[in-house]
């Protein structure tokens, strides 16, 4: 095999690789002992028919193209290993020379591993800030465990401040329904203040069954940019109307809550708030401090596929939490009035930041020698399995090879981030 190396820009690295006829050989046997499984051949069983006879069925050529995939990705593997080169992601392929009873001749384009130079980011000093609970964080936490709690009870009577009140509602500008402006049994507790300035007071005194129309305006600082600032009509039909009862804040509604005395009720919550509190600042720490390191460090021109492939990363983790929350990617797109190419735009600076925060900790973990054993990752494996046991599809998942070693590099990355920390958080 002959390779031939060229240097690129950005950080990538074109091989010319001419594989011979005495390499391509195995490869081409083993491919047509793959056509003769899927193709029966008569008097042989399947697999089993010699080279020359898939050749004179098929054509070499034929068996050529099968064998296509391997030979390549075999020669690259070599090619990559005898060059001593850290390659990114997949590479790009381009045959250059293919005809039977001739020697193979391919470019591959492949993206190299930027090289990265640590500064001296052990003399960075964080000062890590000390966080708890507030009264008025309690205080809200205590108020939504109650709200969580009403009594609700339907009534005929005008809709007052404190009640639920149910309704069908529809918002126009220039007597056309705006996009998202239909709304059946809407619920909204008057009072809250959650409907635009105005609405929840054109509601109040009205019974059930009521029809009402009017106009109001849009804050000029409404999320919603296109609508700042216009007036709209509001048609409102009231369906039904709640009463509600709120329970007290005392030692009842905490044994309803599973708690002996309101005092034990408002401990846990403080607890709880806490921990919170200090899960947020430890990851705003851990972020900081990265960032901090990066400062610090030279890090080579990074390849677009790298960056692509993060971008693409990012798009997948969006459209997993939308999905999460009923919600469909073609319609959040609309909402926001923007196209996948906006996304991978904006995005862009984002996942080059995260690129270079993989590329630093993969550094640091080299340098300092930090690893996970392999008892470790059975460790967290069979965790995981008890965690899951009763989700078939999650145990295959967890046993797959790939899963192993993303779990392998997120184990090192835990430690690598706890070393920094350990070191410049004060």
């Amino acid at each position: 095999m002959q390779v031939t190396k060229k240097e690129l820009e950005n950080n990538q690295v074109e091989l010319t690789i001419e594989v011979s006829e005495e390499e391509i050989k195995p490869h081409l046997e083993r491919a047509a002992q793959k056509m003769s499984a899927k193709n029966k051949l008569p008097g042989f069983r399947p697999g089993k028919a010699p080279y020359e006879l898939v050749k004179n069925q098929f054509g070499e050529m034929a068996i050529l193209q099968e064998a296509l995939e391997f030979i390549i990705s075999d020669a690259y593997y070599k090619a990559v290993t005898r060059e001593k080169l850290k390659t990114v992601g997949q590479p790009e392929i381009k045959v250059d020379k293919l005809a039977p009873g001739n020697p193979i001749e391919f470019k591959a384009i492949a993206s190299l591993l930027p090289k990265v130079v640590l500064g001296e980011w052990q003399k960075i000093s964080i000062k890590k800030k000390e966080v708890k609970a507030e009264e008025e964080d309690i205080k809200k936490t205590l108020e939504q465990l109650s709200q969580m709690n009403v009594k609700e009870a339907i009534v005929e009577r005008a809709a007052k401040k404190g009640d639920k009140v149910e309704l069908d509602f529809e918002v126009l500008i220039n007597n056309a329904i705006i996009e998202g402006g239909k709304n059946p049994r809407y619920p909204i507790i008057l009072g809250e203040g959650k409907m635009i300035p105005g609405f929840e007071d054109e509601i109040i005194g009205l019974k059930t069954g009521a029809d009402k129309e009017f106009e109001l305006a849009f804050p000029d600082k409404y999320f919603q940019k296109g609508l700042a600032g216009k007036r709209a009509t509001f048609k409102v039909k009231v369906l039904s109307i709640f009463e509600r009862d709120v329970p007290k804040l005392d030692d009842d509604l905490a044994k309803v809550l599973g708690f002996d005395s309101l005092e034990k009720l408002k401990k846990q919550v403080e607890d709880n708030i806490s921990q919170d509190k200090k899960n947020k600042e430890a990851q705003k720490i851990e972020a900081e401090a990265i960032q901090e390191v990066i400062k610090t460090t030279q890090v080579e021109d990074l390849p677009d596929p790298l960056i692509h492939n993060e971008i693409h990363k990012m798009v997948h983790e969006l459209e997993h939490n939308i999905t999460s929350q009923g919600m469909d990617m073609a319609g959040y797109l609309k909402s926001i009035n923007k196209t996948q190419e906006d996304l991978h735009k904006d995005f862009r600076p984002q996942a080059i930041e995260r690129v270079k925060a993989a590329l630093v900790l993969r550094q640091i973990s080299v340098e300092e020698k930090i690893g996970v054993e392999e008892t470790e990752v059975d460790e967290e494996i069979n965790k995981q399995k008890e965690m899951y046991k009763d989700n078939k599809e999650a145990i295959q998942n967890i046993s797959l090879p790939t899963y192993r070693q993303h779990l392998i590099n997120l184990m090192i990355n835990q430690k690598v981030v706890k070393f920094i920390t350990d070191k410049i958080v004060k």
